[in-house]
């Protein structure tokens, strides 16, 4: 998925969002479906290397900094064509989240170069969220879907009653504009800090505040359970 600011977003200098989409419907009808949708991109990440604190400069950690959106939404599909190919049109409700959190990790010799030592996290020391603020998320899509193949999954017999599940494997592609409200955030280069020679740390947020539109292009694959 790539989230591509719109708007005012844009102009404040927020950049291209890579991340994932998951989707989960229920069709009441073949034409009609009703579904959940949640996911989330990274729209800015920065990394630098400090001391473990302020006493030496013998030990350092490596600090990472991330910018984000979350987003979950209702949302309902049309689908007016049956066939192998399908296209469809959606509209969506729901809420966005823009955080940025900090972590540091240790710069062990296990946690850098031994890859048997485990999830990269297990290094982590600390995290902090910097900031964090919602807005409310709505708008329209449309995309195609692509039957790739079917399978049947089971077949049970009973007293001349055949009951029977399939799934189909189709490729999509979607697009959609999504509105956003008024948030405030931090993107990548928001975040100052003082020179650590004139004494203990000092960091400064220079904050952002728009309307959070954004359009979303998103490449998959879906599979149908009859």
């Amino acid at each position: 998925m790539g989230q591509f600011p719109q708007g005012e977003f844009k102009d404040e200098g927020v950049t291209t969002g890579f991340g994932i989409d998951i989707n989960g419907m229920y069709y009441p009808v073949n034409e009609l479906a009703f579904g959940l949708n949640l996911g989330g991109s990274r729209y800015g990440y920065s990394e630098r290397q400090i001391n473990f604190n302020y006493y030496t400069d013998l030990v350092k950690v490596t600090e990472e900094t991330s910018n984000n959106i979350g987003f979950g939404h209702l949302f309902f599909r049309i689908i007016p064509f049956r066939g192998n190919i399908k296209p469809y049109i959606e509209g969506l409700f729901g809420l966005k989240n823009l955080d940025t959190t900090t972590k540091l990790y240790s710069n062990s010799y296990n946690c850098d170069s031994d890859p048997s030592y485990g999830d990269y996290d297990d290094c982590q020391i600390a995290e902090s969220t910097n900031s964090s603020d919602n807005a409310l998320s709505y708008g329209v899509g449309a995309g195609l879907e692509i039957k790739l193949f079917s399978k049947v999954k089971f077949t049970q017999y009973k007293v001349e009653v055949e009951q029977s599940s399939n799934g189909n494997l189709s490729f999509f592609m979607n697009g959609r504009y999504l509105w956003g409200g008024e948030a405030q955030y931090l993107k990548k280069g928001d975040i100052e800090y003082s020179d650590p020679e004139d004494g203990p740390v000092e960091t400064t947020f220079n904050w952002n505040e728009s309307k959070t539109d954004l359009l979303q292009l998103t490449i998959g694959v879906s599979f149908h359970f009859k």
